[in-house]
C-alpha cells in the first residue's frame, strides 16, 4: 500500500488541504461564537492529528473497506506507512460524529467545488455543468420518506445525491437531499447559487429526462438561463409537430438529422416555452428523439444532439466509476427525526384535487338538474297560457259560428278560422309534449350522471380519508452522509488528477476501481531523511505494467511534489 501516494501529491496540487483546512476553522469559530461549549467540538488541535483521521475516512475504498466500522477488525497495515499508526473504528466513529455536530458538511462542498473548479477549469469562462441524481437505497422497516429507485424498481426509502460534473466528466460538487426531491424543484436556484459560488456564468446545463418536464422549462424561461434535456415519451409522429426550418445533418453524424419544430395542437403549442429539436435517421419519417430546453443563442441545432450525448461520458461513465471505486451507495448514520409524512400530505394533496373535482362535476350536474326542472315548469306554463288562449278564441268563434248559422248569413269564413284553431290547439299540445318528453329524458340523464358522480365522490371521499397524514415518518439526517460524500469526491479528483498528470499513456483510462487493485494497493517500502522520502515500489509480473509504472514514476518525479513537512517526495519501481 505505497503506491497511494501519488493521491496525497494530487492532493497538494488540486489545492484542497488549505480549503478543507479553511473550512474545518471557519466553521469552528462559527459555533464557538454562538455557544462555547462547541469549543470541544473539534478536539483535534494539530493538523496532523486531524489529517490522520480525515485520510483514514478519505482511503476507506483504498483500504478496501466500505464504513470506519469495517476497521472494527481490521488486520492490514491501513496508513501505517503514513502516520506509523492504523486508527480503529471507535475513535474515526467520534471523530466523524464530532464533524456532524460541527455541521460543516455544506461549507465543505462549497470550498472543495471552488477548489476544483479552479484546479480543473481555470479562467472565468461561462461553464457547461451537467447534473444529475445518484440515488442509493436506505433500508428500514420504519416509516420513510420513499422514492423511486432505478436501479432497484421499486419505491422505498433513500437519499438522492446531486452530482455537478463539468466538461470532459471532471466532478465539481455534490449535495445530498431527500429522496422525494425532485429536479424541478432545485435545479434553477441551485445553478445560480453555483453561479455565485464559482464566480463565473452558466452557459448552459444538460440533464436527463426528469429536467424535461414543462414546468422546469418555465422556470428557466423566466429565468433567462438555457438548459438541455430531452422528452422522456417517445414515439411522437411527425404529424404532431409543424417543422420551423429544414432538415439538417447532426454535426458528427451525418446519418442523422435535425430540425427545430413546435405542437401541432393549437392548445399544446399555445402552452408550450421550450425548443423542440426533432432528430431522426436518415430515410425515416417519424422522429426517435426529442430533445427540449431553453437553448442558448450561441448554441447550433445541429450540435444539439452530440451535446446531450457528451452528457453520457462526462457524468454518467464518471458516477458508475464513483459507485464502483469509492462506495458511493454507501449510508454513513442513520440519525433521524419524526416530521409529517410529506409522502401522504402528497397523496392526500392528490386525492383532495380529485375529491374537489368530483365536487364541481356534482355542482354541474345539480344546475343542470334545476335548469332543467325550471324549463319543464316554463314549458308547462306557457304552454297552459296558449291552451287558454287558443281555448278562448275556440269559444269566442264558437258563438260567433252558432249566431251567423241562426241569422242565415254566411259563415264559411268563420268555419275555417274554428278549424283553424282547433288545428292549433293540437299542434300546440303535441309539441309541448314533445319538448316535454326531451326535457324529462335530459332530466332523467342528468340525475343518472348525477347519481354516478356522488357514488365517485363518496368513494374518493372515503379513500382520502382512509390516508393517514397525522402519524409522523423518519426523516433521515444527511450531515454525516454529506461529509463522507465530500471525501468520496475528493477521491474521485484525487484519482483524476493522479491519471491524467501522473500516469502513463497506457494507464490514464484507468478507472478508480481498476487503478485501486494495479496502482494504489502496491506493496513496497518508505526510506525517508530529513530531506526526501522515497517510496519504492515492488516489481510487477508483466512488463507492460512495469513500463507503465516507470513511466508513471518518471511523469511524478518530474512534478516535484513536497510533503506537508517540505521534505521532497519520490517514488520509484523496483527493478524486476
Amino acid at each position: 500500500m505505497r503506491a497511494f501516494f501519488s493521491l496525497e501529491g494530487a492532493k497538494q496540487e488540486l489545492g484542497v488541504t488549505e480549503t478543507i483546512e479553511e473550512c474545518l476553522n471557519e466553521r469552528e469559530r462559527q459555533l464557538q461564537a454562538k455557544q462555547a461549549a462547541s469549543s470541544g467540538l473539534l478536539w483535534e488541535k494539530e493538523a496532523q492529528t486531524r489529517w490522520a483521521k480525515l485520510d483514514h475516512l478519505l482511503y476507506l475504498p483504498v483500504l478496501g473497506l466500505t464504513r470506519p466500522r469495517d476497521l472494527y477488525y481490521y488486520q492490514g497495515q491501513g496508513l501505517r506507512i503514513l502516520y506509523g499508526f492504523s486508527y480503529k473504528y471507535l475513535t474515526l466513529e467520534h471523530f466523524l460524529g464530532r464533524l456532524t455536530r460541527l455541521e460543516v458538511g455544506q461549507a465543505l462542498a462549497a470550498g472543495l467545488a471552488q477548489s476544483y473548479t479552479a484546479a480543473w477549469y481555470p479562467g472565468n469562462s461561462a461553464l457547461v455543468i451537467y447534473v444529475d441524481w445518484h440515488i442509493k437505497p436506505h433500508w428500514t422497516k420504519h416509516a420513510a420518506h420513499s422514492g423511486a429507485v432505478t436501479m432497484w424498481g421499486r419505491v422505498m426509502p433513500g437519499t438522492k445525491q446531486l452530482l455537478i460534473n463539468g466538461p470532459d466528466g471532471h466532478v465539481i460538487g455534490g449535495w445530498n437531499r431527500a429522496i422525494d426531491s425532485h429536479l424541478s424543484g432545485v435545479l434553477v436556484d441551485l445553478e445560480a447559487n453555483l453561479s455565485e459560488l464559482l464566480q463565473r456564468p452558466i452557459a448552459y446545463t444538460v440533464c436527463d429526462s426528469e429536467g424535461g418536464g414543462l414546468p422546469l422549462g418555465k422556470q428557466y424561461v423566466e429565468a433567462q438561463q438555457p438548459y438541455l434535456s430531452y422528452l422522456s415519451r417517445q414515439g411522437y409522429p411527425l404529424t404532431a409537430f409543424e417543422l420551423l426550418a429544414e432538415w439538417q445533418p447532426v454535426s458528427a453524424d451525418p446519418e442523422r438529422e435535425v430540425v427545430q419544430a413546435r405542437w401541432r395542437e393549437p392548445l399544446k403549442a399555445e402552452a408550450e416555452v421550450r425548443d423542440l429539436v426533432l432528430m431522426r435517421r436518415l430515410g425515416d419519417t417519424d422522429p426517435s428523439r426529442i430533445y427540449t430546453g431553453h437553448l442558448a443563442s450561441a448554441l447550433n441545432i445541429a450540435e444539439v444532439p452530440s451535446r446531450y450525448r457528451q452528457r453520457w461520458a462526462n457524468q454518467e461513465r464518471v458516477i458508475r466509476e464513483l459507485v464502483n471505486g469509492a462506495n458511493l451507495n454507501a449510508n454513513f448514520g442513520y440519525s433521524y427525526q419524526q416530521v409529517p409524512n410529506r409522502t401522504m400530505q402528497r397523496q392526500w394533496a392528490e386525492a383532495q384535487e380529485r375529491v374537489e373535482v368530483s365536487q364541481r362535476r356534482l355542482e354541474r350536474h345539480g344546475q343542470a338538474v334545476g335548469n332543467l326542472q325550471q324549463q319543464l315548469v316554463s314549458l308547462r306554463q306557457t304552454h297552459q297560457q296558449q291552451q287558454q288562449q287558443l281555448q278562448h278564441d275556440l269559444d269566442r268563434l264558437q258563438t260567433e259560428f252558432l249566431s251567423r248559422q241562426a241569422a242565415a248569413q254566411t259563415f264559411r269564413r268563420c268555419q275555417q278560422r274554428l278549424a283553424g284553431t282547433y288545428a292549433q290547439l293540437d299542434s300546440s299540445s303535441v309539441r309541448y309534449q314533445q319538448r316535454r318528453q326531451k326535457l324529462l329524458a335530459q332530466l332523467r340523464q342528468q340525475r343518472s350522471e348525477q347519481t354516478q358522480v356522488q357514488s365517485q365522490l363518496s368513494h374518493r371521499q372515503q379513500l382520502r380519508e382512509a390516508l393517514d397524514t397525522d402519524s409522523l415518518c423518519r426523516e433521515r439526517h444527511l450531515e454525516k452522509d454529506q461529509i463522507m460524500l465530500n471525501l468520496q469526491l475528493l477521491l474521485g479528483n484525487l484519482h483524476q488528477w493522479s491519471r491524467e498528470h501522473y500516469f502513463a499513456p497506457l494507464w490514464q483510462q484507468l478507472e478508480l476501481q481498476t487503478a485501486t487493485e494495479l496502482i494504489y494497493r502496491k506493496s513496497g517500502w518508505v526510506q525517508s531523511d530529513t530531506e526526501a522520502i522515497q517510496v519504492v515500489l515492488e516489481a510487477y509480473r508483466y512488463p507492460e505494467q512495469q513500463q507503465a509504472m516507470e513511466e508513471s514514476c518518471r511523469r511524478f518525479n518530474s512534478a516535484n511534489i513536497q510533503w506537508r513537512d517540505g521534505r521532497q517526495l519520490r517514488i520509484r519501481v523496483a527493478p524486476p
